[in-house]
C-alpha cells in the first residue's frame, strides 16, 4: 500500500493553498512546485565506487557517472565542488564522479530527511534564481539514519551539494516555497 510522504501531502493540501493566496495567482498550476533534487558527492574519483555506493543508500536511487571530454581527449565534467584528483595542473576546477537526480517519491523523502537534519542545526541555504543550493559537510552528512551505523561505507565521502530546482519563476517565489517547507514540522 502507497502512503504518502508528508512533505508531499503538506504541499498539495497545505502550502500550494498558501502559495496560490499569497503570489495572487488565478489557476492552481502556476504555483511554484519542486521539480528535482540534485546531488552530487564530493570524494576522491579514485573511491568512486564506494561514493556511489553511500549515496545511494541515503539517496535510494542509483547515482550515474557523468563524463564529457576535454581537449585533450580526456573524459571528465567539470564542477567546483569535487576534487579533480586526475588532472595534474591546478585549475580550480574539479570533476563530477557521480550524481543522482530524484524526482517524485523519492525526491520527497530524501527532503524529508535533509530538512530535518538542516533545520536542526539551522544550516545556511542559497537561494538563486529558481533552485536552492546547499552544501554539506561530512559532519552533517553522519546525521542521516541510514549512515549512522555503517559510517566506515562512507568514511570517504567529505559531504554533497544538494541543488533543489524549482518551478518558480523568480528568487522571491523559490524563497516563500522553501520557507513553507522548512516550517512543516518534520
Amino acid at each position: 500500500m502507497f502512503t504518502p510522504n508528508r512533505l508531499r501531502f503538506h504541499y498539495e493540501n497545505l502550502l500550494r493553498q498558501d502559495l496560490l493566496l499569497k503570489l495572487n495567482y488565478a489557476n492552481i498550476m502556476e504555483v511554484p512546485r519542486l521539480c528535482k533534487i540534485i546531488i552530487v558527492p564530493k570524494a576522491p574519483s579514485s573511491l568512486i565506487k564506494n561514493v556511489k555506493l553511500a549515496m545511494e543508500i541515503v539517496c535510494g536511487q542509483k547515482f550515474i557517472q557523468t563524463r564529457s571530454r576535454d581537449s585533450a581527449g580526456k573524459s571528465f565534467r567539470f564542477n567546483k565542488f569535487i576534487l579533480n584528483r586526475e588532472s595534474k595542473k591546478d585549475t580550480g576546477y574539479v570533476t563530477y564522479l557521480a550524481q543522482s537526480t530524484l524526482r517524485g517519491h523519492t525526491m520527497y523523502n530524501f527532503l524529508e530527511k535533509l530538512i530535518t537534519i538542516i533545520s536542526f542545526y539551522d544550516y545556511p541555504v542559497k537561494v538563486q534564481k529558481s533552485s536552492i543550493q546547499l552544501s554539506m559537510p561530512t559532519s552533517l552528512l553522519r546525521l542521516f539514519p541510514e549512515i549512522q551505523n555503517h559510517f566506515e561505507i562512507f568514511e570517504h565521502i567529505q559531504g554533497f551539494d544538494v541543488t533543489i530546482v524549482t518551478s518558480a519563476k523568480t528568487q522571491d517565489e523559490a524563497f516563500i516555497l522553501w520557507s513553507g517547507f522548512l516550517q512543516k514540522e518534520v
